[in-house]
């Protein structure tokens, strides 16, 4: 599989961390943050393919986090990585511009395997 550029944004360090190594370790090139404000900084530089965004988030949740990194980067795929995985919740991750929505912890085969399906951002 060819390296992605993938941004990974989520409040747990430990949980950011270990996803970030075991994607860097399968090739893709990885940069995260524990907050939404930082990670948009980040993202500009960035432009990443695919983002790995949790919800519940301070500062500013997931939900609009995505709405905003979407309107920015249009061609990148956002995932949801969350506890909150009741069908209120998917519905409201899918209407907010998440194409997935992944239960935690999320494994890097599941990963892998959107990534191949969706195929290339720029």
């Amino acid at each position: 599989m060819a390296t992605k550029r993938i941004l990974i944004i989520d409040d747990n360090p430990d949980e950011v961390a270990t996803l970030a190594m075991l994607l860097s370790d399968s090739g893709h090139r990885v940069e995260y943050a524990t907050n939404a404000l930082y990670a948009f900084d980040l993202a500009r530089s960035f432009n990443p393919q695919y983002v790995l965004l949790d919800i519940g988030m301070p500062y500013m949740d997931g939900y609009e986090a995505a709405a905003k990194l979407k309107r920015r980067f249009h061609d990148a795929h956002i995932f949801a990585i969350t506890g909150r995985c009741g069908p209120l919740e998917r519905q409201r991750s899918l209407a907010a511009g998440f194409e997935e929505h992944l239960e935690k912890p999320v494994d890097v085969a599941t990963i892998e395997r959107l990534i191949a399906a969706y195929g290339d951002a720029s």
